[in-house]
């Protein structure tokens, strides 16, 4: 089987209404659009036998066509997407699947999860605002709700997602970072134990694992780390400095790192979940899921998102139902691309 050519299209689904001046405030915090961040190239790999792999990844159109260009005349089932970046890693197990007749994951070792959980998820806002989020995943069915935290107003939105969402649904609080010391960590997080806190997500900076241990030390909140550079892993878990282990990325994260990632944690009794690009489509939510269901400490809500765009671009969305997704049967990656769709939210 070789590879004969490649389509590339860049698309932008929107996000659904209750989010878009949200994520175009949050975008132009970071002096970029959605338009701009959220939209990804889509491409479909075509071989001699007929078959056709998907992928989604790169915002730089160029860029993909570069790299796909290397691969004309290859045979893909050479290819290693177990090391290689999206959308490639997407293409390559998507194929070996459709070739062999089996799902992702059958490819990846064994199953033992067969429904993934999703959580919801907010922007940083005013408390208000995340408040409507809340209740409006909670009326979803989802259990946790994550939020982009700062420190002067991190309580407020924990109240407000417990006012509006009620006791049942925990909060993820990810401030990437910004609540900057220790003391500040501790102080916030013994204001909220009384609430349903999953966890603090990268409170202070994510290499100092003796602050993290001291955080942990000094409040009942649990403390998780967003990595997977797997030195800055064991040193966590060797410093008995988290909880909980965030295995995610958007560059260099590949199924063999994401999976030496995990199986560390796992080693240490240390639960994880997976959150590789998050604001995503439902072709890398597919191959997050597979991913998921070969590992047994991967029990925590993904951050995978496709659900909070106005459309999918796939026939069958990978969306939660109750807060969880079930695990594709249909060999690869187990969802194709819907070609209305990919036209009509086509941008390049």
């Amino acid at each position: 089987m070789r590879i004969t050519h490649i389509e590339y299209v860049k698309v932008f689904v929107p996000w659904q209404e209750s989010f878009r001046e949200p994520m175009r405030a949050w975008r132009a915090a970071a002096n970029t659009t959605p338009e701009e961040e959220d939209a990804y190239v889509i491409v479909r790999v075509h071989t001699d036998q007929g078959l056709i792999g998907i992928g989604e990844g790169n915002r730089d159109l160029a860029l993909t066509r570069r790299q796909g260009d290397a691969l004309i005349g290859k045979n893909p089932l050479e290819l290693d997407p177990w090391k290689l970046e999206r959308p490639w890693a997407h293409v390559g197990f998507d194929l070996m699947g459709k070739a062999l007749g089996v799902p992702m994951y059958r490819l990846l070792g064994t199953r033992v999860h067969h429904r993934v959980p999703m959580a919801y998820w907010s922007p940083y806002q005013a408390p208000a605002l995340t408040g409507r989020h809340a209740e409006e995943g909670a009326a979803r069915g989802f259990k946790v709700h994550k939020i982009k935290a700062r420190p002067w107003d991190a309580v407020d939105q924990v109240k407000a997602i417990a006012s509006a969402a009620g006791p049942e649904v925990a909060v993820r609080i990810d401030p990437n970072g910004l609540f900057e010391q220790p003391s500040v960590a501790v102080r916030i997080a013994r204001e909220i134990e009384r609430y349903n806190v999953e966890c603090l997500e990268d409170p202070v900076m994510k290499h100092r694992p003796e602050w993290n241990r001291f955080i942990r030390e000094k409040t009942t909140v649990p403390v998780a780390l967003h990595d997977f550079e797997i030195l800055n892993v064991f040193a966590h878990i060797k410093a008995g400095a988290i909880d909980y282990l965030n295995v995610g990325g958007s560059r260099g994260l590949t199924a063999e790192r994401a999976l030496r990632a995990a199986h560390v944690a796992e080693a240490a009794g240390v639960p994880i979940w997976l959150q590789i690009e998050g604001h995503c489509y439902d072709i890398q939510a597919a191959y997050n899921v597979h991913l998921n269901a070969v590992i047994p400490n991967a029990t925590l809500p993904q951050d995978t998102l496709p659900f909070i765009r106005e459309a999918s671009i796939v026939t069958e969305p990978l969306w939660p139902t109750d807060g969880f997704v079930d695990v594709p049967e249909k060999p690869g990656l187990g969802v194709e691309l819907d070609a209305a769709a990919i036209e009509r939210y086509r941008v390049a």
